[in-house]
């Protein structure tokens, strides 16, 4: 998206930046005028991060605030003229920006993400711009998800604002507002988890249906069955057709909630990253899903088995009965087997080279047989 000349190369519509690493190998494009903002870039981009990298951070941070971001960076590059898009964002803002972009990543994560600030320092929203047909399809699909919520009773969860949305070197693009997030906010606790999962499960109406009747079911089975050949297609295939037919509450879910993507204060819970979003699936998704990622966070040896037991007593919380449905043994399993099938198929369709953790089809087999009643 961005060409970049030689360290050294100088010209007044280039702009400089200097380039820092984070976790998940992403890199870092902080700009080299404005010490201030990327600070509070730094800031930005470990949102939800293990504490250690929150410390390098604010230590980065702070060497650039002090005018040291020569000495703290890897190097410093300048973008070849005319880039121009700096100045576009501006243009459809309408106001004096700074950019700061993180770049790298796997899978979603390839398309380069933009901070928009002002030279001071101040949040104004974040840009993602798409670079091939798969991010292409997840930037529209969070545009229209961001522009459906707007219409939507939240009573409890802040979602970004669409700013803007255009084509740039003829890929979609999406700029949303940014959330007031970082050290006044936490991550949630069990009971806004659960408040926030609901309250998204209810943008699309929740209802009951059995298992075999309802839409989610048969758009997963399609998508299982259309998976590349090989053992693992089939052995989801397998273990789908063996889930009983019970009763369960569907609605929407945003398909990757996680501490990254969610933050809370003692009123509010604040999502974003809505380009997962979908409006049928079991209730419950997102709260699975959260534990799943803390409990592998925390011990990635034991999370799995930790989940079995943390993920049941969440699904069994008395904030999903009084969503309609009491749940039972039987729905808990059910449930939570839906959720690793759907989840793996996911990942295969967007990378059939993905292998999944050796614990997934054992965990799979417990919790079907869970569903029909024949393990404990």
């Amino acid at each position: 998206m961005m060409s970049l000349v030689r360290p050294g190369i100088e010209s007044e519509r280039s702009p400089g930046y200097f380039v820092s690493s984070i976790r998940g190998g992403y890199r870092v494009l902080l700009p080299s005028g404005h010490r201030h903002a990327a600070a509070r870039a730094l800031m930005a981009f470990t949102t939800g991060q293990p504490r250690i990298e929150r410390v390098h951070a604010t230590v980065l941070g702070l060497s650039f605030a002090a005018g040291l971001g020569p000495l703290a960076a890897e190097g410093e590059v300048r973008l070849a003229p005319p880039h121009g898009l700096e100045r576009m964002l501006a243009d459809v803002l309408r106001r004096d920006l700074v950019l700061a972009v993180r770049t790298g990543g796997t899978g979603s994560d390839r398309k380069p993400v933009a901070l928009l600030l002002t030279p001071l320092g101040g949040a104004v929203g974040y840009a993602k711009f798409a670079v091939d047909e798969h991010t292409a399809r997840l930037v529209r699909s969070e545009t229209e998800t961001l522009r459906s919520l707007r219409h939507c009773h939240l009573p409890d969860v802040t979602v970004p604002r669409v700013l803007h949305a255009g084509s740039w070197r003829g890929m979609p693009f999406l700029v949303q507002e940014a959330l007031p997030v970082g050290e006044q906010t936490d991550p949630p606790t069990r009971h806004r988890l659960l408040r926030a999962t609901i309250q998204i499960a209810n943008t699309a109406g929740v209802v009951q249906q059995p298992l075999a009747a309802s839409e989610y079911l048969h758009r997963l089975t399609r998508a299982v069955k259309e998976l590349p050949g090989g053992a693992l297609g089939d052995a989801l295939r397998a273990q789908l057709t063996r889930l009983p037919d019970v009763n369960l509450l569907f609605g929407a879910w945003h398909g990757d909630l996680t501490r990254w993507n969610m933050s809370s204060t003692q009123r509010r819970d604040f999502v974003w990253d809505w380009e997962r979003a979908e409006v049928c699936a079991p209730l419950g998704f997102d709260a699975l899903h959260y534990n799943l990622r803390e409990c592998l966070r925390a011990n990635p040896r034991t999370g799995v088995d930790t989940w079995l037991r943390s993920g049941a007593r969440l699904l069994d919380d008395p904030a999903f009965a009084r969503s309609g449905v009491t749940p039972t043994s039987r729905t808990v399993a059910t449930t939570m087997a839906l959720y690793l099938t759907d989840r793996t198929t996911r990942r295969l369709r967007e990378d059939p080279s993905w292998s999944p953790r050796p614990w997934l089809m054992p965990i799979l087999r417990n919790l079907v047989g869970r569903a029909n009643g024949t393990r404990r």
